[in-house]
């Protein structure tokens, strides 16, 4: 997913993506009766066409799909 968004941000169909760190993220609630997701969060480093840059992913352990955590860190030249 972070490749395909990367490509088309950076409008460089050749970029390659890199996992640069994966973390699990527990929950922030924990009750009796209710629990949240434990997540994976992924940092992925994209570069092509003389661009780099970084996008974080969040994938729930549920199975549901994965989703980006926010918008790139910056585009460097």
């Amino acid at each position: 997913m972070a490749k395909r968004r990367a490509q088309f941000e950076l409008n460089c169909p050749t970029s390659t993506a890199e996992v640069l760190s994966r973390e699990t993220i527990q929950p922030l609630v924990r009750t009796l009766r209710f629990q949240g997701t434990v997540r994976a969060e992924y940092t992925i480093g994209i570069s092509g066409c003389g661009q780099r840059t970084t996008f974080v992913v969040i994938c729930p352990e549920n199975g549901s799909s994965c989703f980006p955590a926010g918008s790139r860190v910056g585009i460097l030249q």
